[in-house]
């Protein structure tokens, strides 16, 4: 056995234990609930903080190449990968993102603790078939191709495991599918029917670009960026668009800095995008503002910054997104936190905007929502049309008589956005006043300041 602090093998055990969880939702798979995790670190005073950023990004390699790590078992099984045991498929997908996607982890290190766990959590025999199969995989990656090699850019070879920083794996064997659009879903780790869907709707090219994206490890967006302010240009560096900068600091350090500047908000440029085409679209300042979908409030605090002398109405049916708004409104005399039957009940009739960021596929944030990449289904999509539907056409009643909404997702689904828009506008007699979808932008080995998200707004009035 690989010598190696208790520590290290506690972190190790974590994550296994978490990445057993993700396989019992999979596709369900939620990595917020991994707050659990970060929970139990925290509690731990014993544990090294390297250790518990290790926990951490093991179960994060895993969330985001779900489907690359199973791909890249497969050739070493026995069995068909559903037919396996579910502490076995952990073990297995823990120690191949080790091997494959965390540079700094010994591979005998990380083959070791997946083995001595599945022994502990399952039997003393299924230790020996995760130690074979987790050694086939380490033996089959031939070398690392650098960023820009040309090898990199033939999408056809199945033998090509593509990283986030723009470089690449050679595995010595072929590992993915020879249907290009399956190898597709495999290599980027996206549900197949989600890949076939994109394929149907943007063309295979766009689709490739648009899955690729995912890969890249999305970057922490502040704005407004002010290259004169050395606070802020002390971590960050300005960004393609104008206003923005991508933080280059610690977390620590952007956390004091949002203490200590209100103004300051994380916040990508695409959804920006929708309070400030708001913003420019409106023939007069608003009294009344209502953002029924408010979450934790960054929107709401981009709207309170704009219209400074409008009232604004915020709320979110989730307990722990409501109480983050309760905590903005306490700090911001123009907003209110109101619960929603409060909300509706106050502000009937009487509000001149009323911005609509509904739920959505999050198709546009996939590659900072990677557990939704799984998720996509038609029936899936349906009943998020559902539900976009029952929460838009009864706050339409909260519009005055010349109230506007801005209808809002961070998806790239027409389903969810153009066709709702005009549902939206045909049943209660509104006019689009501007629309705009938002593709994702930037690509593994990109730089950082040319990364936005997808999303879509739409602006309507009552004609």
């Amino acid at each position: 056995m690989t010598r190696e602090t208790p520590v290290g093998y506690r972190a190790r055990e974590l994550a296994l234990e978490r990445v057993l969880a993700q396989t019992l939702r999979f596709p369900d798979l939620d990595f917020a609930q991994s707050s659990d995790a970060r929970a139990a670190v925290g509690r731990d005073a014993s544990m090294d903080p390297r250790d518990a950023a290790l926990a951490r990004a093991i179960e994060l390699a895993v969330v985001r190449r779900y489907l690359t790590l199973i791909a890249c078992v497969r050739p070493h099984l026995a069995k068909n990968w559903p037919l396996l045991e579910k502490p076995i498929q952990a073990a297995l997908l823990a120690g191949a993102a080790q091997i494959l996607f965390l540079d700094r982890v010994p591979a005998p290190a990380a083959v070791d603790a997946c083995v001595e766990w599945t022994k502990r959590r399952l039997r003393p025999g299924a230790g020996g078939l995760v130690n074979a199969v987790l050694r086939k995989v380490a033996a089959n990656v031939a070398e690392r191709l650098p960023a820009g090699d040309e090898a990199i850019g033939d999408h056809s070879r199945r033998d090509l495991v593509p990283l986030a920083d723009g470089s690449a794996l050679r595995m010595s064997s072929p590992v993915f599918s020879e249907d290009a659009a399956y190898a597709l879903a495999e290599r980027t780790s996206h549900s197949r029917e989600l890949v076939v869907h994109w394929i149907g709707a943007f063309g295979f090219r766009e689709a490739m670009r648009l899955a690729t994206h995912d890969l890249v490890e999305a970057p922490i967006i502040v704005t407004p960026f002010d290259a004169a302010d050395p606070r802020v240009a002390a971590g960050a560096v300005a960004h393609d668009e104008p206003g923005f900068g991508v933080w280059t600091g610690t977390h620590v350090e952007l956390t004091a800095l949002l203490a200590e500047s209100p103004a300051l908000r994380v916040q990508d440029p695409t959804s920006a995008a929708t309070v400030a085409t708001l913003a420019s679209h409106l023939p007069q300042a608003p009294r009344r503002i209502v953002d029924l979908c408010a979450g934790r409030g960054t929107k709401t605090r981009q709207l309170a910054s704009l219209f400074p002398d409008a009232e604004i109405l915020a709320t979110d049916t989730d307990q722990a997104r409501f109480r983050a708004l309760a905590q903005l409104a306490a700090s911001n005399p123009r907003v209110r936190a109101l619960a929603p039957e409060a909300l509706f009940r106050e502000a009937a009739g009487s509000t001149d905007v009323l911005l609509l960021d509904v739920p959505c596929s999050n198709s546009g944030v996939l590659a900072r929502r990677p557990e939704a990449r799984y998720r996509f289904s038609k029936a899936r999509t349906q009943s998020v049309a559902e539900l976009q539907r029952m929460i838009c056409d009864p706050a339409i009643g909260l519009l005055a008589l010349k109230g506007v909404a801005m209808y809002a997702t961070c998806s790239i689904e027409r389903g969810e956005n153009e066709v709702q828009v005009r549902r939206l506008a045909s049943r209660f007699g509104m006019s689009t006043v501007v629309e705009r979808s938002i593709l994702p932008d930037g690509a593994p080995g990109e730089s950082p300041s040319r990364y936005r998200d997808g999303g879509y707004h739409a602006l309507l009035a009552r004609a």
